[in-house]
């Protein structure tokens, strides 16, 4: 069995995809430095590459060439820096499928094996927003998530949940009422489908 990174999705991934994608194995390399203890390029050079990247694509949304030039270069930036932590973690894994995924890499499989359903998001949290009224909700971003879809369910007899859409694994809801608890739970979704909602987090609107 090829125990190795896959890393066509750093060349197919659309942008908000790709900046998904590549938080979620600067995550996933944080979280397992016992495996990955010295990566190469260190994780604090591939994230200033991801805010920029990300800052870059927020100024391209205006359509000018020269900042969708300047957005262009600076994901090949990342990409590259992308492809040396893959090489790094070929060889940082061991040939173990288990440390491989635990690197957020997803792993090189064969091409009659099927992609399968998305995970269920984990690690939900919510916090009292900015502003009065809000409410602030983060999960760990999902490997393959296009689109994450944000629920709020008011404990109020008869209200209808808040469902909302985000390409980000972030997401603030607003104009809440005060002193109602609200539970917020969240589904990913790409192109292999839609995943279970998460567990469920409670907040109370201030």
């Amino acid at each position: 069995m090829i125990v190795k990174p896959l890393i066509s999705w750093l060349t197919t991934d659309n942008d908000p995809l790709l900046i998904n994608d590549t938080g979620v194995v600067l995550k996933a390399m944080a979280d397992n430095v016992s495996i990955y203890d010295k990566p190469v390029p260190e994780l604090t050079v591939i994230q200033t590459a991801l805010d920029n990247f990300s800052a870059g694509v927020m100024a391209a949304k205006d359509g000018r060439k020269s900042d969708t030039s300047a957005k262009n270069n600076l994901r090949l930036i990342l990409v590259n820096l992308m492809r040396q932590l893959a090489s790094y973690v070929s060889v940082a894994c061991k040939g173990d499928m288990t440390n491989l995924i635990l690197s957020g890499f997803p792993p090189h499989k064969p091409a009659s094996q099927p992609v399968g359903p998305l995970p269920t998001p984990n690690g939900l949290t919510t916090k009292h927003g900015a502003h009065r009224s809000e409410i602030d909700a983060r999960v760990n971003p999902v490997f393959g998530a296009a689109i994450y879809t944000w629920r709020c369910t008011p404990a109020t007899p008869g209200t209808a949940p808040i469902v909302e859409q985000d390409t980000a694994s972030r997401h603030t809801f607003t104009s809440l009422t005060a002193g109602v608890n609200h539970t917020i739970d969240v589904s990913a979704s790409g192109t292999a489908g839609q995943s279970d909602w998460s567990s469920p987090a409670s907040l109370f609107a201030d």
